[in-house]
């Protein structure tokens, strides 16, 4: 993984789509014209960098850090927030619990079932695409795994994910960007915003099978966040998750 700066980006371009459909990773992303939500159109009225409402009240946030295990290098860390009514149904899961697999895969059920999301990764180092791409491809595998997405979908998603991202080959993910993901209903948004708040990714799409292979991934079993996000309902304290080299 390169760790050094490098010339700063000169253009803002967008990736384009060969197949007809789209799952979302790891880090995920989405591809599609913005449609709307009971008739508003997604992210017309709300920073999709902040949304309003989600993140409140007890048990709606939680966070994991991404570490290499031998150098203890932090790679990034990923933020989950949801609406209040879906952090009190984390809660009561929670509350009294130490963590299980068992406690893990009804924390995994609630998020699966939310229709109202919010997910954002930030990079602590520079990342080239590879890892970033076989990152948000091992995501996507797990959710397959699990039920979540189907493996054509899976297929279809780790194919496309070099064509989406492509506006990284030349200079990778830098220490400070961001990826953002917006789940409201079946629509899913997926944004990247540099470290300067250049936006050079904002696509959007609908499917029901897109919202399950986006943020709920993360949480699915063997998920490198699962056991750090949940850890983080029952204990409300941040703790890295350990990533071996490559």
């Amino acid at each position: 993984m390169p760790f050094g700066r490098r010339k700063p980006r000169t253009e803002n371009r967008m990736p384009t789509l060969h197949h007809r459909r789209w799952p979302v990773l790891l880090l995920l992303a989405v591809l599609a014209a913005p449609s709307g939500v009971g008739g508003q159109a997604l992210g017309s009225l709300e920073d999709p960098f902040a949304p309003p409402g989600l993140g409140s009240g007890p048990y709606a946030e939680m966070s994991a850090l991404l570490e290499v295990t031998i150098f203890n290098i932090d790679v990034l860390t990923l933020e989950v927030r949801v609406p209040p009514d879906v952090g009190r149904r984390l809660g009561t899961l929670v509350q009294g619990h130490e963590y299980s697999e068992e406690l893990a895969d009804s924390v995994a059920a609630v998020i699966l079932a939310s229709d109202d999301l919010w997910a954002r990764q930030v990079f602590h180092r520079n990342v080239g695409i590879g890892r970033l791409v076989g990152g948000m491809r091992e995501s996507s595998e797990k959710a397959a795994e699990a039920g979540y997405i189907s493996q054509e979908y899976y297929e279809e998603f780790s194919a496309n994910l070099p064509i989406w991202f492509a506006f990284l080959e030349e200079d990778g993910a830098r220490d400070g960007d961001e990826i953002v993901f917006r789940i409201q209903g079946d629509q899913v948004r997926t944004l990247y915003r540099t470290v300067d708040q250049r936006v050079l990714l904002d696509q959007s799409g609908v499917d029901p099978e897109a919202r399950r292979g986006s943020i709920p991934s993360f949480f699915a079993p063997g998920s490198r966040f699962r056991k750090r996000l949940v850890e983080a309902l029952v204990e409300g304290a941040p703790a890295p998750v350990q990533a071996e080299p490559s």
